[in-house]
C-alpha cells in the first residue's frame, strides 16, 4: 500500500461493514419471520453493511491495486496460496457475484419490504466474511470470530427455546 491513510481506509471500511453485518445478523436471527420484514434496524444495518463493503472494494482497488484488475487478481492468488496452498484468484470473481447478489437484496428490501430476507444469502455472507478474514485478516482473526459466535448463540438459542 502506498499510504497509511489508504491502508486505514481499506481496513476500517471492511471492519465497519462486518460490524454492521453482525448487527443485521443478530436482528435476522432474533426476529420471527413476520417481524423481519418490518425491522428498520435490520434493513438499515444490512444496507449500510453492503454499502461499506462496496466502499471497501473501491478503496482496495484505488489504494492497493491502483485500478489494475490483474494486480488485484495476483494479490488474491498470492494471499490464497499463503493460507491454503492454492494459487487461485477466482475468489475475486466470487466476491463480485456476492456483492451483486447482496446489492440486489438490499434494493429488494427497500422496494418490496414484504418479501422475506434470504437465509441462503446470509449463509453465503457468513462464509464469505469468515473466508476473507482467514485469507486477508490478521493472525488473531479467530478471537473476534469466537466472540461473535458466542454472542450469536447466547442471543438466539434462548429465543428459540422460548418460542417452543
Amino acid at each position: 500500500m502506498d499510504t497509511e491513510p489508504g491502508r486505514s481506509l481499506i481496513l476500517w471500511t471492511v471492519r465497519i461493514s462486518v460490524a454492521l453485518y453482525v448487527v443485521a445478523l443478530f436482528r435476522f436471527l432474533q426476529n420471527r419471520q413476520s417481524d423481519r420484514r418490518s425491522d428498520g434496524i435490520y434493513r438499515n444495518t444490512w444496507s449500510a453493511a453492503w454499502l461499506m463493503c462496496v466502499i471497501h472494494v473501491i478503496c482496495a482497488f484505488h489504494f492497493q491495486h491502483h485500478w489494475d484488475h490483474s494486480a488485484a487478481l495476483q494479490h488474491t492468488a498470492e494471499m490464497t496460496e499463503r493460507v491454503v496452498g492454492l494459487h487461485w484468484a477466482g475468489g475475486l470473481y466470487i466476491n463480485y457475484l456476492f456483492l451483486t447478489w447482496w446489492g440486489i437484496d438490499v434494493i429488494r428490501l427497500w422496494t418490496k419490504p414484504a418479501d422475506k430476507p434470504s437465509v441462503a444469502l446470509h449463509a453465503v455472507a457468513v462464509f464469505m466474511m469468515i473466508n476473507a478474514t482467514v485469507v486477508f485478516g490478521p493472525a488473531w482473526w479467530w478471537i473476534p470470530l469466537g466472540i461473535v459466535a458466542v454472542g450469536l448463540l447466547w442471543t438466539t438459542i434462548p429465543a428459540r427455546i422460548a418460542d417452543r
